[in-house]
């Protein structure tokens, strides 16, 4: 019922004393799936009925963090404003923040922030909110993190930091916005590729030139020279 959107069925149950809480084999809970399909009237009713706000799937997804992958902002809104755990990570590590920010849900991203998510929180690859951010290019994103602190140099295990995955990825503006906020231009990923050898390597016309103009060090080698 909670599922399909069923409101005045999930009414009903709930009143008879159904379980609020029995979940799948997978772990989903009502609250879950309700969060999950945005049906903002069956979230409210359940959490009103004390559902466990921060069960999560087998996976460790919490409501927060499925509703976040669906850019459900009233449903987010909802659950902050009842205790979810904010920082609440599945099991690769992801949080709520990280979520969103990977999807660009630019009003989620927005009310997490204000709610004090950690914004430097990692997955388990060492990917920041502010990478994946850069990663798939949702500029407003970019300049949000950017703005309340995010680490602008921190990278991934593998050394790849925010400005390297944008200049791979050809996103100027994105590019444009880490230079100005005093990104280190010449940090390499461990295999010795500087964010302008990776610019050239994809044919990033715009962003080299970029990268020249801002005294990118033009003669920086790989590992293997």
């Amino acid at each position: 019922a909670c599922y399909n959107g069923h409101t005045e069925v999930v009414k009903m149950l709930i009143n008879n004393k159904a379980d609020i809480n029995k979940c799948k084999d997978s772990g989903s809970s009502p609250l879950y799936i309700a969060c999950y399909n945005g049906h903002t009237e069956i979230v409210q009713m359940l959490i009103n009925n004390k559902a466990d706000i921060n069960k999560c799937r087998y996976t460790g997804e919490s409501p927060l963090c499925v509703a976040c992958y669906n850019g459900h902002t009233e449903v987010v809104k909802m659950l902050i404003n009842n205790k979810a755990d904010i920082d609440k990570c599945i099991d690769t590590g992801a949080s709520p923040l990280y979520i969103a920010c990977y999807n660009g849900h630019t009003e989620v991203v927005k009310m997490l922030i204000n709610n004090k998510a950690d914004i430097n929180k990692c997955k388990d690859t060492g990917s920041s909110p502010l990478y994946i951010a850069c990663y798939n290019g949702h500029t407003e994103i970019v300049q949000m993190l950017i703005n309340n602190k995010a680490d602008i140099n921190k990278c991934r295990d593998t050394g790849e930091s925010p400005l390297y995955i944008a200049c791979y990825n050809g996103h100027t503006e994105v590019v444009k916005m880490l230079i100005n906020n005093k990104a280190d231009i010449n940090k390499c990923k461990d295999t010795g590729e500087s964010p302008l050898y990776i610019a050239c390597y994809n044919g990033h016309t715009e962003i080299v030139q970029m990268l020249i103009n801002k005294k990118a060090d033009i003669n920086k080698c790989r590992d293997t020279g």
